[in-house]
């Protein structure tokens, strides 16, 4: 791997796991393995990673999305979760507080709006979508909060986790959460989707 994707790939890890804030460029640098002078080499600020980081994401969630507008109900089913890993991928964009980057850096900052606007948006055209082709049973009135708590587990999931579970491993919380995202579904799943998501996803 190159350096400077390594210091994308290993700044990212970090940030999610101690936050954007608590992660400083010597602990950037020293989680990648490089000299403190390499990483302002290839980056000027830790705002610079920031702004790589969205592009990534928009990149693995706009690949993603396309398969919740289908109308087959596994692959649909499918691209619920795979859109849950890369929002776990990515997950500090999601729980931190970036106003500072208001005033640092507006256009950075609006992205970041932006992007959260966009799975509020994606979640809920999901959720209805599932509903339309029937993969889900529910009630319109139902909606709305089935999306927010959906939306809570794959924003908050983490932090939550990591207080309660702090010796498991990344796998074990991420599978977790699927895990408490399939439960929350499941209630709601049409017969035949059930049988999908049990072919597909064990709980714990």
């Amino acid at each position: 791997m190159k350096t400077k994707d390594k210091i994308v790939h290993d700044s990212l890890n970090l940030f999610n796991k101690n936050t954007f804030e608590k992660s400083t460029t010597n602990l950037i640098a020293k989680n990648s393995e490089v000299l403190e002078g390499s990483l302002w080499y290839h980056f000027n600020s830790k705002q610079d990673l920031v702004s790589v980081h969205t592009d990534l994401f928009l990149d693995s969630f706009n690949r993603e999305r396309v398969h919740s507008k289908k109308n087959n109900s596994k692959e649909l089913i499918l691209s619920l979760f795979s859109i849950y890993e890369v929002l776990w991928d990515y997950r500090y964009l999601m729980r931190d507080s970036f106003e500072l980057f208001s005033i640092d850096n507006p256009k950075l900052y609006k992205k970041i709006i932006d992007i959260n606007c966009e799975i509020d948006v994606w979640a809920k055209e999901a959720i209805i979508h599932a509903k339309n082709i029937r993969v889900l049973i529910i009630q319109n009135e139902d909606i709305e909060s089935l999306v927010e708590i959906s939306l809570i587990i794959g924003r908050h999931w983490l932090d939550y986790s990591m207080k309660k579970y702090p010796f498991k491993s990344d796998l074990y919380l991420r599978k977790k959460g699927i895990n408490l995202l399939i439960k929350t579904l499941y209630p709601y799943l049409s017969g035949d989707s059930k049988i999908i998501m049990d072919s597909i996803y064990e709980s714990d």
